[in-house]
């Protein structure tokens, strides 16, 4: 069957994100400040007037709030709520770039395959928008509560929790939820997530407005502690996923913020999977794109599902685990 087909990098070579924003009524919100274009986020509603991006120059767009960003391509599909490639059709409609056409039906099946992961994959958020670093903090928070009756619901023990410096906070941003340090990977800390601890608060995460959770992986500064351990290395899509793993025995352990993978996030996974003899990630959180990224470094083995452990303690899996690619 002829299927539509339009070449991605056709339709951000031939629409700005001025046009784009125009379209949809948001140009007129945003301000200069140096290179690039500042305003309100479109998507998060975040308090700052100033927390969503644009880089004409790039191209580009992140917002520092809700922390997404991407191209064109991106922009469209999260406001339309669809696939980059609809959102590629979608702009080639609008703007009468004249680029769709009929994929050839006699293209051998190696040759899509290869291109399609350059045109599927959206590119990383914009890091030349980035600092270069999360400044090490100045305090730490001394009264957080381990073993907090509200903390219950998250199936954690309290000894799980206590190992990574985390406990309940009762005041300041965090209040009421389950305030974990983050740490670079030189061991300074630079951050505390905050956990919500019910399912029907919102955001799941809450973090400081300045930190940029892509400069950073959790768990990467205990690494020279279980670098000696042998065996797989665990990746988890965000912090709780860490904390299950731990939970379940497991001490050769990373996690990601919200299942994307930065530039600077992969080099230093990269940087440290010469140490394990495996890449298992855990969970159903990571994107598409992460999952290509990883997998040109290593074979990765991909549990679907939460962790559990057997009668003997083991490590299980409850839906076994697949290999990749």
């Amino acid at each position: 069957m002829r299927t539509s087909f339009v070449s991605f990098a056709e339709v951000k070579r031939a629409v700005t994100m001025e046009a784009v924003l125009t379209r949809y009524g948001l140009f007129g919100a945003l301000t200069p400040k140096g290179k690039n274009l500042v305003g309100p986020c479109p998507f998060c509603k975040g308090k700052s007037a100033r927390q969503f991006q644009v880089n004409p120059l790039k191209n580009a767009w992140y917002c520092f709030g809700c922390k997404a960003g991407g191209n064109v391509l991106d922009f469209v599909a999260k406001c339309e709520d669809v696939s980059v490639r609809a959102a590629a059709l979608k702009l080639d409609s609008w703007f009468e770039l004249g680029l769709q056409g009929e994929a050839s039906p006699a293209e051998p099946p190696a040759a899509s395959a290869e291109r399609a992961p350059a045109e599927r994959e959206p590119p990383p958020a914009p890091e030349e928008m980035l600092p270069a670093e999360n400044p090490p903090l100045t305090f730490a928070l001394k009264t957080l509560n381990p073993s907090h009756a509200e903390l219950g619901v998250l199936g954690l023990r309290t000894e799980a929790i206590e190992r990574f410096g985390a406990g309940y906070c009762t005041k300041g941003l965090l209040k009421g939820r389950l305030a974990i340090p983050i740490h670079n990977s030189g061991g300074e800390l630079v951050a505390y997530a905050g956990l919500a601890v019910r399912d029907d608060e919102s955001p799941r995460y809450l973090f400081p407005p300045k930190f940029c959770p892509e400069l950073e992986i959790f768990n990467l500064h205990r690494f020279p502690d279980f670098a000696r351990e042998g065996g797989p290395l665990y990746l988890a899509p965000e912090i709780a996923g860490v904390l299950q793993l731990a939970e379940a025995g497991e001490v050769a352990v990373l996690g990601l913020f919200n299942g994307s993978l930065s530039g600077k996030q992969e080099e230093a996974i990269t940087d440290v999977l010469s140490s394990f003899g495996e890449l298992v990630l855990v969970g159903e959180g990571f994107s598409d794109r992460t999952v290509a990224r990883l997998a040109r470094h290593a074979t990765i083995s991909w549990a679907t599902e939460a962790l559990c452990t057997d009668r003997h303690g083991d490590l299980m899996f409850r839906c076994g685990s697949e290999r990749y690619p």
